[in-house]
């Protein structure tokens, strides 16, 4: 729906945020903060946009886009943004709704012709709105490493995913979920007609003038204003997540992304052009699922917790925030606004870490709590205690492992193709008395030789620098045979546990 609106002072804000680099005088002390943070967290690069009342009071680029090259980020730097992706996807199915051609209360399973889930009690309840707000029965995370770095398409993502069971009852608790927004991608493309790619950029992008946007990385290259992933401060390959899109696809830049902030705190309007409405706005930032809020007794902090439709959502000194995050291998992004006090944080960094959470609670405390509050500070000793768990993780499985072991077959033994239902093949070759792994869905990054831990266990180190050692343990069976491996494989990210490779070939 596209309704002509006049709205007083849009045409001059859309003007503005096609500019330069911008501090207005009372952020210059906030903007020497955020130099600083750049440096004490060693962050290669960090896009900031911030929006107060309606006009951009910063917009700048800090560190680099790529360390090897030297090319510095500016406000026009585009950057992954990963799960800021989702709101967007939300707000297409909120178009869709407004048009008339769906309800947020639609069955999938109506929509989308051969739709399955484990469960035949969920893949027949779950709607449009159970896909948008994490509450669909499944564990954070799960089935996500169907599309990480994987040749699968959508379809046959979402087809996969049915073999995962469901650990919990249907809409029982939060469970977050890329694969539902996949699936939410495939409901947008049945009920329009057209891909999620070419929807939102009729829908949204185009009109919003958001011209850096794009919803793939498979064109980029450092002949073009990108900040390049990093890793430990090393610069990394980009990884395509075109399989994820309406996920976590999404690359954008500040002022792109201001564009869009503001179209939020207009609930939907931009210009004379009505994108959605204030009652689909009013949809989407209502909470949906009930998150953790701690004691909920301190004044001026966060008493409610929740995830909307694309959106988390929490209170702070009394006012409501409403906001995402995202990170990938390489990217971290925050995208926040607060209605009531006309405010809009854009933070966009080519490394995960601590520095986007310490800017988001700084620049919040800025405008709205204690300015002289140090979060860079806070989030560094974060940082540092979990560097100090991580290795003491790694000395645990060090000494667990036991010494003087054999394997119990000879090399030949553990060869062969195995298969997970839901992932797909593994192979297990012996080459030169070596023998390798490779998750044949994900074989560019998913490949590693094979070390002796201990009795049938193995060390491997996949080739993408994103995940750390882990152990394969194969199972024999009574014949003696290896019939199936496990993974062990420590990420919060990937559940690597819950893969059983059974042998189909001898």
């Amino acid at each position: 729906m596209k309704t002509k609106l006049i709205i007083t002072g849009l045409a001059f804000l859309s003007l503005s945020l096609t500019g330069y680099t911008q501090v207005r005088e009372d952020y210059q002390q906030l903007d020497a903060y955020i130099q600083q943070a750049v440096e004490d967290f060693d962050a290669p690069g960090l896009a900031v946009g911030i929006i107060k009342d309606g006009e951009i009071v910063l917009a700048k680029g800090y560190g680099y886009a790529n360390t090897e090259t030297k090319t510095q980020v500016d406000e026009n730097t585009v950057f992954g943004i990963a799960s800021c992706s989702k709101a967007f996807t939300a707000a297409c199915v909120s178009i869709l709704v407004d048009e008339g051609k769906l309800h947020w209360d639609d069955k999938v399973s109506d929509l989308l012709p051969g739709f399955t889930l484990y469960d035949r009690y969920i893949t027949r309840e779950l709607t449009v709105r159970d896909l948008l707000c994490h509450r669909s029965g499944y564990e954070t995370f799960d089935g996500d490493l169907l599309w990480y770095g994987t040749d699968y398409s959508r379809e046959e993502v979402v087809h996969r995913f049915r073999y995962r069971e469901n650990p919990y009852s249907f809409r029982e608790k939060f469970g977050y979920s890329n694969l539902m927004y996949i699936v939410a991608g495939e409901v947008i493309k049945e009920v329009s007609g057209k891909s999620w790619e070419e929807f939102i950029s009729e829908k949204i992008f185009v009109p919003l003038g958001m011209e850096n946007t794009t919803t793939t990385n498979d064109a980029f290259s450092d002949k073009i204003n990108v900040a390049w992933p990093h890793l430990d401060g090393q610069v990394m390959d980009f990884i395509s997540y075109d399989n994820a899109g309406p996920a976590a696809s999404i690359n954008s830049s500040v002022n792109d992304l201001l564009q869009w902030v503001q179209l939020l705190l207009n609930k939907g309007a931009w210009n004379d052009t009505l994108v959605f409405t204030d009652y689909q706005y009013y949809t989407m930032v209502l909470p949906q699922t009930i998150l953790p809020s701690g004691t909920a007794e301190k004044v001026g902090g966060r008493h409610f917790s929740s995830y909307g439709l694309g959106w988390f959502l929490y209170d702070y000194q009394g006012m409501k925030v409403i906001n995402h995050g995202g990170g990938v291998p390489g990217f971290h992004s925050k995208v926040l606004f607060v209605p009531e006090d006309s405010l809009g944080i854009v933070l966009l960094s080519n490394e995960l870490g601590g520095l986007i959470g310490a800017l988001e609670h700084k620049i919040l405390d800025y405008h709205l709590g204690d300015p002289e509050k140090d979060w860079a500070k806070i989030y560094l000793d974060y940082v540092a205690r979990g560097k100090e768990r991580e290795e003491k993780r790694i000395a645990l499985l060090d000494s667990s492992r036991i010494a003087g072991t054999e394997l119990s077959l000879e090399l030949e033994g553990y060869t062969g193709t195995y298969t997970d239902d839901m992932y797909g093949n593994a192979l297990v070759e012996l080459t030169d008395n070596q023998l390798t792994l490779t998750l044949l869905p994900a074989k560019e990054l998913m490949h590693s030789s094979m070390v002796h831990w201990h009795y049938d266990t193995f060390q491997i180190d996949f080739a993408d620098p994103f995940l750390p050692k882990g152990l394969m343990s194969f199972h024999l069976n009574s014949r003696g045979e290896a019939d199936y491996f496990t993974l062990d494989i420590y990420s919060p990210d990937f559940h690597f546990q819950k893969l059983k490779f059974v042998r189909t070939t001898e």
